[in-house]
C-alpha cells in the first residue's frame, strides 16, 4: 500500500455498521480515528444530520475532504486500499454477493440488539430467532463449499467475511448457542477471531450490556446508552476515538 490517507470513521454509540470497517482496518494495519458524530460535527446529531450526505452514518472521511457514506461503499474502498479486493471479476462478484447477503441481517439485528427494550425487544427477538436458523443454514452451506480454507472463499478473508462475523456475533447475543448446529460456521468464527489485529480489536472494543432492557456500551469503565444522542460524562471520545491498529 502506498502512503496511507488520513482516515476518520464517524458513527454513533452502537455496535453496528462501523464494526466491519474497523475489523478490516485492524487486520490490514490501517491507521484511523473513530469519532462520535457529535464530536466530529460539533453539535448534536439532530442538528448535524441535514449537513451529512443523505443524512446517514457511518461516514468515512478521507484526507479531511472526501466523505464516503454507505457502509458497503466504505468496506469496498477499504478492501481496495488494503489490497484484499479480489482482482478476478467473478470472485469479486461472489464476495460481493455474500457481503450483500450479510447486510440483509442488519435490519432485524440492529434494532433488536441496540435499540429495542421490553416487549418490543422480545417481539423482535422472537421474529429474528424464528427466521435466522434457515438463513444460517445457507451461509453454512456456502462455507462448506470453500475447500481450501475456513473463510467463504478459501484461506484469505475478504470483506464479506468481516461482515458475516459481525452479524453472526450479534446473533449470539440474542441466543448464545445459535451457531452451534453448524461446525463450519463455528470454525469460521474462531478463525476470524484469531486474525492478527482483529483479535486485539475484539478484545479492546466496548462491551455491550443490558440488551433488551437498556442497552449500553462500557466505555472507560462507564456504561453509556447506545444510540445517536449526545453524552457528555465522560465523552465517548475518550474511549472510542483513537482506534489505531497495534502494528501502527
Amino acid at each position: 500500500m502506498s502512503k496511507q490517507p488520513k482516515l476518520e470513521l464517524i458513527y454513533f454509540n452502537l455496535r453496528a455498521l462501523a464494526e466491519s470497517p474497523q475489523m478490516m482496518m485492524h487486520y490490514a494495519g490501517v491507521k484511523y480515528r473513530y469519532e462520535m458524530a457529535w464530536d466530529y460535527y460539533g453539535k448534536p446529531w439532530s442538528e448535524a444530520k441535514p449537513e451529512v450526505p443523505f443524512g446517514q452514518l457511518p461516514v468515512l472521511v478521507v484526507n479531511d475532504t472526501v466523505h464516503i457514506w454507505q457502509s458497503g461503499a466504505i468496506v469496498r474502498y477499504l478492501a481496495k486500499l488494503a489490497g484484499f479486493m479480489p482482482e478476478d471479476p467473478v470472485l469479486a462478484a461472489q464476495v460481493d454477493a455474500v457481503f450483500e447477503q450479510t447486510q440483509e441481517l442488519f435490519a432485524p439485528l440492529n434494532p433488536t440488539v441496540n435499540v429495542k427494550t421490553g416487549e418490543e425487544h422480545l417481539k423482535f427477538k422472537t421474529m429474528f430467532l424464528s427466521s435466522f436458523p434457515g438463513i444460517l443454514k445457507n451461509f453454512a452451506r456456502q462455507l462448506e463449499l470453500s475447500e481450501e480454507g475456513a473463510y467463504f472463499f478459501g484461506s484469505q478473508p475478504y470483506y464479506c467475511d468481516f461482515s458475516a462475523y459481525h452479524h453472526f456475533s450479534l446473533a449470539t447475543i440474542l441466543q448464545q448457542d445459535i451457531l452451534n448446529a453448524y461446525p463450519s460456521v463455528l470454525h469460521f468464527m474462531a478463525e476470524v477471531e484469531n486474525l492478527s489485529g482483529v483479535k486485539e480489536y475484539l478484545a479492546s472494543r466496548p462491551e455491550i450490556i443490558d440488551v433488551g432492557t437498556a442497552p449500553k456500551l462500557i466505555i472507560n469503565g462507564v456504561a453509556q446508552p447506545t444510540g445517536c444522542l449526545l453524552y457528555t460524562s465522560p465523552s465517548p471520545r475518550d474511549g472510542l476515538l483513537s482506534r489505531m491498529p497495534s502494528s501502527a
